[in-house]
């Protein structure tokens, strides 16, 4: 039954947990975990992120043509790639000799699965065994369970030994009451010796038993001396002391009832008996017992513990020993009454201490006929309490019958007696009876005390005999208590059996006194009144030894004859008494004896030592030194008669706890008593039903004794359990509980608690009727939802390890799960708690509800077995539904949590058919998958998978399921269609995604899947091949696939075996090194049916196997075989016979096969085949002897030597037995494992799985279309950003050694002229110069068609002011105006910047043509004469293709020089505009330039252009900028700054500065389309330039020149070159404006952000420039 309950009322469990451990986990399969070492956070620089970036760009790149290598998939393959290295079947048989001789087939339920590359390195872990099929409990095979295996007798009572993994069968018996209590000993090498069991139960089967029996290994029963007469409740055996403790409800051993009415009193063990092993008796309390029943023991250190329902000890005056105290009735008087006349037999003292049979002085006899009576009349005072006689034989003669008699009245005395027959006590009075043999027969007498203390003698009527007449052989008589008499003739007999005699010695002056009227004589001792003080008074002593037969508490009276007797009133005065208690201390008291008449006084109270050899009390009695005396006496006298020692309780305020020294016959009894209560004791009227101990690990760790019942102290604040520690009881943490303790076991740290109990006392923790005390936190703590009942007990149950405790009691359910979602699980009176895992775990199998479980404390070295009793249809160690673990220990584990195990299936049945560790590849952590009919808790059905000790829901398969097996992350799920409910015969379920895997359907016979029946899937290693085998005909409707049909896991893709002379159902497979090897029932026509068939993958041909022939029906398994150290090509088969259905076994050798002897019963069933290494079977299985012979046993033709073969199904085996499992060899049997169904009934085994590396397989991993799209977007995003970091990083580079030339350049220009350079040096730099402008000239007439001509002394013409360099700018590396080096150092830098930097190559041309210099060779002059000699020519060939264009060269030369509004120079150095073209000079000759100079020259021959500075109409000097987008102008600035004519400057530039005073005005210009201007052309330029026109949309914002160049170095930023306009359009940051660029009507405007510090309102001037550079 499995409910869920709501959790309202419970309080969620907090605690604090640590990772013990952690010991074996033994509710859960092994874990194989392999997790990373941990995570790291580290911070990554943006180079080694860029890095990374790049490596993994490079990697995807890489990656990239193995995407197009497949056409045929859309999703990425990876390389297809075999994941593991693993067992192959020729390298499996190493591992199986580790495992369990796993059989290296590739079917039925072997873990075949994907590895990845790499193999576990852990030798030393063996893995554990999957066992699954039919059964709910599962066991070691017991060796008395005969047939049925751990089937039993419900009407019966069973006694169970449990083991870990096995139950045995010690007693079935029909009993009267139950067995409910239990305990065992073991030997000194920590095997089990003997179990003890108690309860209600009297007797079993034919052997009567007391409430009490032990019992051996081999179920023999011994009724422990008879046991005891009433219900047990508890049992403690003590290994240390072999003793075993006894408690319950009853009041005696049956020992001490039926042996004496002397001693049955004293065997009185008042609910606590103690039984001696080593004696096989009963030991005698001093005690007594108790008054209350007792329900638990436990011990600490060297006490053990009894607690229950008492309150004092059972030690009083009845319950004491009658015959440890004679009478010595030699100082009695004797007469017999009608003695015969016979000579030698009529002297009553012939019966009085004599020996022997009758004879003549030994034998008192009667006078014929006649009655008569023997009288016995006491000499003093005493209460006779048991009589003893043996009858006389004497000539046939005896006595038949008595009556006893008082002699001072004649009251007849109630007597009882045992009877010989029944022996029990008897009651009689007028007639007692007599038996006629030579035994002592006993009659106690029962009268109370005060009729037996006043008798002062008895007379023993002889009212009926044999014969003819009656009389006696011996006669003894006993008082109860202990006494010493100061006569010493008076104490005891001198036939006494007594170790010890009473005595008593007397010093100095004592003497004998007789008085009329007193019973008995005593003594005197008389002195002078002066001499009272004298050291002969003072010396005088009476020493008085009395015999104690048992130790305990007394009271010791003292018998004082009265002073009337003698008339001595006046002188009689004080006696002083000593006792000697013990070895160590003595109580003196002074006792006066002024009494008138006879008296007993009380002396003293407390614990007497028993009597012995080593020790014996003793009482002395003086003379009082001052003690009070009668004025009027002349001397004083003391008395002494006698002192009797009466047995009193020893305590009453046990209130339920009693600690007992465990060794109690110690001499340290002497000191004082070895049982006592505790020093702090429970509040009066305590129940105590269970003690345990344990070790406190808190902040006072020791030994603590834990007690539980129904108490309450609230003054010290405890309720229900409290613990003693340090002699005091405290009370735990929360007040204790609130309700009854009735059950507590203690296991590592933690206290388990058990009873009717709903949380702790102050209400802090709810607790359902159990509950876990913590003592290192002193924390209560919930155990999930507990239990529903009371519980009763609870142990610790050592076959399931140090961490499992059980729970009894009267409860059907347990509450699983978290607080606030418990689950309601069906018990029948017990569950177990697993301590470590926190939660309830699966319980020994027991079909029934105990009466008991008992289990001690786990031990290293120790047998850990347990104890169940009850009436049970079946057993077994332990619960398991339809799957266990075998584990390398040879032990049987569970593997599932309760509650969460599998179940039945909604039709009510329930078996599990295949099994396998799943795992993807062999560095995995394997799950356990398991198939059949069953269903799970959260609606799974069929096929489930383990975890967390759960068993989940895996997939939906309808049908049941016959064969699982998995090739990487497919699992194969196969077995009997079931089409209505979905399930097609096979599923593949794709593990890693959670889903089915898309195959085609296997048809039957008749075209659907209604008949279709899987019976195994096996995978072929190292290939992609899937082999599945059954009852169907085709895959995917069309295609033919007889039987056995093959699945490619790449390509989804079924394919026949070649073509299949298969025609009939494939029961299994197994491949052998290259083969496949088939079994099923083959037909073909009228040839002979095959059972076996072979396909060789070698040569895709289909072939008979040789022997095949003899196998006598179908072959239901198949299993690989080997030589002992590898997989052979042989194999192992079973089948059923076609001739009358029994069971075979035949071998395939690798060339026939070949048939051994085998022996089974005809209805077994075979459902597996293993070869097992002899290593891996428990030697208890097998014993001494077989151990023995397999040792011995040599090779032959079927099994190798060192293994055996386990045959696992339902097998009835030659001896009679029947189990599930067992080994085979040499036609021997030994059975191994039983199992057992809820019913009763055996259950079976269905298969074997080991846990090894899976099958290497060939699995191309393919990526999702999704995943292959986000792919090819990374790898563009990432050939973007490639291209755009390599052109960042060419543009910085660029700049680099663009502004490296530079300045390289100027700085060289410098440092020749401060050298001192002469004029040559200054124009040998003016003239590289201007090559370098010319050179660039050239290359750029090459590109650039010059459609419009323009003046080449245009609008782009330096001012008419001279300019000079007087410095270096500041801050900047350039030359300021008057610097000393002048033009001729610009021309040098413009010459060596355009030769050296990149930025001056002009990218787009078609040709190239590079002008040298050979700066070593040539001269400065030579290199002003070329450089100047080129200008000159450039500039006249320009004029010409003016006139040209024009058609005015020919007629006048001089109009292709048509300036514009001149600027001339006035001869002061001033400049001066004139409308008119009156040329009077446009250079200087007085200048100081040698360039200025040669041109003013030239242009004085009016040969040569005219040249002069660049100015603009308005006066002001303004220096045109190169275009951004072209380098043209760029090579013109460098030629006009080198001073050159302009016809050195670039054609683009000559082109945009054209003046108004050319052909073209400013009006033409501006009303010129922008397509029909020059390309390149810049707005750039002064008044008078050919500006572009400002758009219309740029209107609104304001102008800004730039000052200096701006490189934009990241994306969003603004580049321009110096004196380019910039529109701003956005002020509002400080540093950082916003702008627009605009390059021509043809171009895009650029927008961006630059420093605001890089442009000015006003365009730069002339002046400006070189800052500017």
């Amino acid at each position: 039954m499995v409910n869920r309950r709501p959790s309202a009322g419970l309080w969620a469990r907090s605690r604090a947990t640590t990772d013990d451990v952690v010991t074996e986990n033994r509710i859960a399969t092994r874990p194989v975990s392999r997790t990373s070492a941990g995570s790291h956070t580290r911070t990554t620089s943006w180079s080694r992120t860029w890095l990374r970036c790049a490596a993994a760009l490079a990697l995807v790149l890489l990656a990239t043509p193995s995407l197009a290598a497949d056409p045929t998939h859309a999703a990425l393959d990876a390389a297809s790639q075999s994941l593991t290295t693993d067992p192959t079947p020729d390298t499996f048989i190493g591992e199986l000799g580790k495992l369990f001789g796993k059989d290296a087939e590739e079917g039925e339920d072997s873990s075949v699965e994907e590895a990845s590359a790499g193999t576990d390195d852990d030798d030393d872990d063996e893995g554990s065994i999957g066992i699954v099929g039919a059964f709910n409990g599962v066991s070691w095979f017991s060796p008395n369970s005969k047939g049925a295996a751990l089937a039993l007798d419900s009407d019966m009572s069973s006694l169970l030994m449990l083991s870990e993994s096995s139950a045995t069968l010690l007693a079935a018996a029909s009993s009267s009451g139950q067995v409910t209590t239990a305990c065992a000993l073991y030997n000194k090498d920590g095997s089990f010796a003997r179990a003890f069991m108690g309860g209600s139960v009297s007797s079993l089967n034919s052997t009567t038993v007391g409430y009490v029996f032990s019992i051996d290994g081999s179920g023999k029963i011994d009724s422990m001396a008879g046991g005891v007469n009433g219900p047990v409740n508890a049992l403690y055996c003590d290994n240390d002391t072999q003793l075993v403790y006894v408690g319950g409800n009853f009041t005696s051993t049956v020992a001490g009832l039926t042996t004496s009415v002397a001693t049955m009193r004293a065997v009185s063990t008042g609910s606590l008996a103690i039984y001696e092993t080593a004696t096989a008796a009963w030991r005698a309390l001093s005690f007594h017992g108790l008054d209350g029943p007792v329900f638990d023991f436990t011990k600490v250190k060297d006490h053990v513990y009894a607690v229950g329902a008492f309150t004092a000890t059972a030690d009083n005056a009845t319950h004491i020993a009658l015959d440890e105290q004679p009478i010595n009735l030699n100082a009695c008087t004797l007469t017999g009454g009608n003695s015969a006349e016979t000579e030698g037999f009529s002297d009553p003292h012939n019966i009085i201490c004599t020996s022997g049979a009758d004879s003549a002085g030994n034998t008192w006899l009667m006078r014929d006929k006649l009655p008569g009576y023997y009288r016995i009349d006491f000499p003093f005072r005493t209460t006779p309490s048991l009589l003893r006689l043996m009858n006389t034989l004497q000539d046939g003669r005896g006595t038949k019958a008595i009556r006893i008699e008082a002699a001072q009245n004649n009251q007849v005395l109630a007597m009882s007696y045992l009877d010989p027959e029944s022996r029990t006590e008897m009651f009689c009075g007028q007639s007692c009876p007599l038996p006629q043999d030579y035994n002592w027969h006993e009659f106690r007498f029962v009268d109370n005390d005060e009729t037996l203390a006043n008798i002062t003698g008895v007379i023993i009527n002889i009212v009926d005999w044999y014969g003819m007449g009656g009389g006696f052989n011996k006669v003894e008589m006993y008082q109860r208590d202990a006494e010493v008499h100061a006569i010493d003739d008076y104490n005891s007999s001198p036939c006494s059996a007594q170790t010890i005699r009473p005595s008593s010695q007397v010093t100095g002056n004592w003497q004998q006194t007789t008085a009329a009227s007193y019973k008995g004589a005593y003594l005197t001792l008389s002195v002078n009144r002066n001499d009272i003080a004298s050291a002969a008074a003072q010396s005088a002593t009476v020493t008085m030894v009395p015999f104690v037969p048992e130790s305990g508490f007394y009271k010791v009276y003292m018998s004082i004859p009265g002073c009337q007797n003698t008339n001595t009133c006046i002188s009689r005065t004080s006696a002083k008494v000593t006792w000697l208690m013990n070895g160590k201390h003595s109580i003196v008291t002074t006792i006066k004896q002024h009494n008138l008449v006879d008296d007993e006084v009380e002396v003293l109270s407390g614990y007497v030592p028993a009597s012995s050899q080593n020790f014996s009390s003793a009482i002395y009695v003086q003379l009082a030194s001052d003690g009070a005396v009668d004025p009027q006496a002349a001397t004083v006298e003391v008395v002494v008669d006698s002192f009797r020692l009466e047995r009193i309780t020893s305590y009453t305020n046990l209130n339920g706890v009693l600690q007992l020294h465990d060794d109690l016959t110690s001499d340290l009894q002497v000191n004082g008593p070895l049982y006592e209560p505790l020093s702090a004791g429970l509040p009066a009227g305590s129940h105590v039903y269970s003690a345990t101990h344990g070790v406190s690990n808190d902040t006072n760790p020791e030994d603590t004794l834990f007690l539980g019942g129904q108490f309450f102290d609230g003054e010290h604040g405890y309720y229900s359990i409290a613990q003693y520690r340090g002699d005091k009881v405290s009370a735990l943490s929360s007040a204790g509980l609130w309700g009854d303790v009735r059950a507590m076991a203690f296991v590592g740290t933690s206290l388990y608690v058990g009873g009717s109990f709903n949380g702790t006392a102050d209400f802090a923790t709810a607790l359902g009727n159990v509950g876990e005390y913590n003592t290192t936190d002193q924390t209560w703590y919930p155990m999930a939802g507990g239990v529903g009942g009371v519980v009763s007990a609870a142990v610790p149950y050592a076959p399931f390890g140090p961490r499992a405790v059980a729970f009894m009691g009267d409860f059907k359910s347990v509450y699983a799960g978290e607080a606030d979602d418990l689950l309601e699980l069906g018990v029948e009176g017990l569950a177990m708690w697993d301590a470590l895992a926190g939660g309830w775990t699966n319980t020994p199998f027991l079909q029934g509800q105990p009466s008991m479980l008992y289990s001690d404390t786990w031990k290293d070295g120790q047998d850990s077995v347990a104890f169940a009793a009850g009436e049970f249809a079946a057993a077994a160690a332990l619960e398991a539904n339809g799957a266990v673990l075998l584990t390398p220990s040879q032990n049987i584990q569970a593997i599932d949590m309760m509650g969460y195990d599998l179940q039945p299936d909604t039709e009510g049945r329930f078996m599990v058919n295949a099994g396998l560790w799943y795992a993807k590849s062999n560095g995995s952590t394997p799950a356990l998958v398991v198939g059949g009919r069953f269903s799970t808790l959260d609606g799974g059905a069929n096929v489930a998978r383990l975890q967390d000790g759960k068993w989940q829901r895996l997939g939906d398969v309808g049908g049941e399921v016959l064969t699982l097996n998995n090739a990487a992350n497919l699992l194969f799920v196969g077995g009997v269609a079931n089409v209505s409910a979905g399930f097609t015969g096979l599923t593949v379920l794709d593990m890693d995604k959670g889903r089915e895997y898309d195959t085609q359907r296997l048809q039957g016979p008749n075209g659907d899947s209604t008949d279709v029946r899987v019976n195994r899937v096996a995978i072929r290693a190292d290939t992609s091949m899937v082999v599945v085998g059954g009852n169907f005909t085709a895959a995917g409707g069309m295609l033919e696939c007889p039987y056995i049909c093959t699945l490619d896991i790449n390509e989804g893709q079924w394919s026949p075996l070649a073509t299949s002379a298969l025609i009939g159902p494939v029961t299994d497979l197994l491949f052998a090194k290259d083969s496949l090897i088939v079994a099923g029932t083959f037909k073909n026509g009228t040839q002979p049916t095959r059972y076996l068939q072979r396909y060789d993958f070698s040569t895709n041909v289909w072939s008979d196997i040789d022997g095949a022939d003899r196998v006598p029906g179908p072959v239901t398994v198949l299993t690989a075989a080997s030589d002992g150290t590898e997989t052979t090509d042989g194999f192992y088969m079973t089948g059923v016979s076609m001739a009358d259905a029994s069971p075979y076994f035949f071998k395939y050798d690798g060339t026939t096969v070949v048939s051994p002897d085998f022996t089974i019963g005809a209805q077994s069933t075979i459902n597996g085949l293993l070869e097992v290494p002899r290593s891996r079977i428990p030697s208890s299985v097998l014993g001494d002897s077989k151990s023995q012979e397999l040792r011995r046993r040599s090779d032959d033709p079927v099994i190798p030597a060192g293994y055996v073969l386990a045959i696992s199904g339902d097998l009835f085996l030659p001896s009679g037995q029947r189990a599930s499992n067992a080994f085979f060899y040499n036609n021997e049997w030994v059975p191994f494992m039983s199992t057992v169904q809820n019913d009763g009934s055996p259950g079976y085994i269905t298969s074997v799985f080991f846990e090894i590396p899976p099958t290497n397989v060939y699995q191309r991993q393919r990526l999702s279309v999704a995943l292959v799209i986000i792919i090819a977007i990374a790898i563009a995003l990432g050939i973007t950003l490639l291209i755009v970091v390599v052109g960042l990083v060419y543009i910085y580079l660029r700049n680099r050694r663009e502004a490296a030339a530079t300045a390289s350049a100027a700085s060289a220009a410098l440092a020749a002229t401060t050298a001192g350079g002469t004029t040559k040096a200054t124009l040998g730099a003016l003239a590289l110069g201007a090559g370098a402008a010319g050179t660039r000239q050239i290359q750029s007439d090459s590109f650039h068609n010059t459609s419009m001509a323009r003046d080449t002394w245009g609008n782009n013409a330096v001012t008419g002011e001279p300019v000079s360099f007087d410095n270096i700018a500041p801050n900047t590396g350039r030359l300021t105006s008057g610097s000393p080096i002048g033009l001729a150092g610009l021309a040098a830098a413009g010459r060596k910047a355009a030769v050296s930097s990149d930025t001056y190559v002009q990218h787009d041309m078609g040709k190239k043509r590079d002008i040298k210099y050979d700066e070593a060779n040539e001269s400065l002059d030579s290199i002003f004469e070329s450089a100047a000699a080129e200008a000159e020519a450039e500039a006249e060939n320009e004029a010409r293709e003016r006139a040209a264009s024009t058609g005015s060269f020919g007629t006048d030369p001089g109009a292709a020089y048509a300036m514009p509004t001149a600027h001339h120079y006035d001869g002061k150095g001033d400049r001066s505009e004139s409308p008119d073209y009156t040329r009077t000079s446009m250079y200087r000759s007085d200048s100081t330039n040698p360039f200025e100079q040669r041109m003013a020259l030239r242009e004085s021959q009016g040969t040569f252009p005219p040249a002069g500075p660049f100015g603009d109409d308005d006066g002001t000097g303004h220096i045109p900028m190169p275009s951004p987008r072209h380098m043209h102008a760029e090579h013109a600035t460098a030629a006009a700054l080198a001073g050159a004519t302009a016809a050195v400057a670039a054609k683009d530039s000559r082109r945009r500065s054209e003046s108004a005073s050319t052909r073209h005005t400013d009006a033409d210009y501006a009303s010129q389309s922008p397509s029909s201007r020059p390309s390149g052309e810049s707005s750039v330029g002064g008044g008078s330039s050919t500006h572009l026109p400002i758009r219309d949309s740029l209107k609104q914002y304001p102008a800004f020149y730039a000052k200096f160049t701006f490189s934009s170095r990241e994306t969003g930023e603004l580049g321009f070159r110096a004196g380019e306009r910039v529109f701003v359009i956005d002020q509002s940051d400080e540093i950082w404006w916003m702008g627009i660029v605009d390059h021509g009507a043809d171009q895009p405007l650029e927008q961006g952000v630059f420093p605001a510090t890089y442009v000015n309102s006003e365009p730069p001037k002339s002046t400006d420039w070189p800052d500017l550079m």
